[in-house]
Formats: structure tokens, sequence, C-alpha cells
């Protein structure tokens, strides 16, 4: 009978039978599934809308579970508590970026289509967070009318990291890039100089890491 050499050591399994780590992948999935749709079927709208809007699938895996019944009063203290803490730190960082705009007052503001803000947003080209059920943008990246120069570049130097914390950083106000203190966003919108936007590019990059 014809065998087939495993992945490990040039052992050998009966055609059709599944190497063993295969079997553990399997099974592994099995269970996965069948969590990912309780999580699901107990989520609340917040949590599926945080879910759908997160672009990075790590972090939609932690959020998932959060609203499957808790076993004791402390677990639902922890869960409500976890949320007034997010929910305050959102509510920090919009009033630190100067406030959220609507998808459709951007488009408004910038003379395109709503559905080309949404490309804009994909393409890092402007930043969108979740806020509230909607995806909003923050009122600082926005200088007379128009995008900051170059914020692209620095959106892209996050990689994968959460929207909200690409926000914290871009808000936060940095030293050594002028006499004072200046966000990146402030930075940037007063067009620097090629030496001081590749510095911004490396902090961020940085960062992220």
């Amino acid at each position: 009978m014809a065998t087939h050499a495993s992945s490990a050591g040039g052992h050998t399994a009966p055609p059709g039978n599944l190497a063993p780590n295969d079997t553990l992948r399997r099974k592994a999935l099995e269970k996965l599934t069948l969590a990912i749709a309780k999580a699901v079927e107990s989520a609340s709208d917040d949590t599926l809308a945080d879910i759908v809007g997160t672009e990075d699938l790590r972090h939609a895996l932690t959020i998932a579970p959060r609203d499957i019944a808790p076993e004791s009063a402390a677990d639902l203290a922890a869960i409500k508590a976890a949320r007034e803490k997010t929910a305050r730190f959102r509510d920090d960082m919009a009033n630190r970026a100067g406030g959220m705009l609507e998808r459709a007052d951007v488009a408004e503001m910038l003379g395109v289509s709503v559905a080309a803000i949404e490309k804009q947003r994909q393409r890092r080209q402007i930043l969108g967070v979740l806020y509230g059920n909607e995806i909003r943008y923050p009122a600082a990246q926005f200088v007379a009318g128009a995008t900051v120069a170059n914020l692209k570049q620095l959106l892209e130097a996050f990689g994968n990291s959460e929207p909200w914390e690409q926000l914290m950083l871009l808000t936060t106000p940095v030293s050594g890039y002028g006499p004072e203190q200046e966000t990146p966003l402030q930075i940037l919108a007063r067009k620097p100089g090629a030496e001081t936007l590749k510095q911004l590019v490396a902090l961020v990059t940085g960062w992220a890491a």
C-alpha cells in the first residue's frame, strides 16, 4: 500500500488520514467557529460595530466575546467598567481632535462624493475611527478645508495599529520639532520640510513597532 510522508521526521500516515497537526488545527477551527457564533449571537450593537469597524483581525477576536453572559456579578461589573473606560477614552480623544465629523460633512468640505471619502479612508489618505456606531473623522486632520499635507505617509507608517491608537499619537504633543511642543497633526499643518517629515515618520514607525 502506498504511503505519504508526513512533515515530521519522515514518518508515514495511511492515505486519507490527517496528520496529527492537521487534526489539531481542524478541531481548533471547529471550537473557534462555535465560540465565534456564540459571541456574535450575544454581541450588542456596539460590539458588532466595533468588530465591523476594526482593521485588525486580532482586535476583532479580542472584543468579539465581551458580551457573552458573564459567570458572575464581578464579571458583569468588570465588563461595565471596561466599556465606561473605553467611552471616556474615545470622548477624550474626540475633544483632543477638535471634534468628530460625519462622512457627509467631510465630503462637502473637500468637494468630493461620500463614496470618495470612504475610499480615501481605506487608502489611508484620511483617518476615520469608529465613534458610536459610525465611522467619524477627527477634525484636526483638516485645515482650511483640506487634509493636512503628507498625512498619508504617517498613516501608512502606523501599520496595522488601531485607528484610535493612531489618533492618540497624532494628537499627543511632542518635543523637538519646533520651539514649542506640537502634535504631529499640528506639525503637518504647517507643512514641514522633508527632514522634519522624515523624523515624524520615524517616530510613528517606532511607536507602531
